[in-house]
């Protein structure tokens, strides 16, 4: 394959350090905004990849 996509959550930082370790890079950058901002699934312990296609 040449070419992957997979996104992750910055704030999940375990799983982002473990991505660019792999030597994935930033394409396009989002953001996730949360009301109350409270921890939800997007804490640095959670391995989660995202699909927001």
């Amino acid at each position: 394959m040449s070419r992957l996509v997979a996104g992750v959550n910055t704030s999940r930082e375990a799983a982002y350090l473990q991505m660019q370790t792999r030597g994935f890079r930033s394409q396009s950058i989002g953001v996730a905004m949360h009301r109350p901002n409270q921890p939800g699934y997007n804490r640095r312990d959670v391995f989660v990849l995202d699909d927001w296609r």
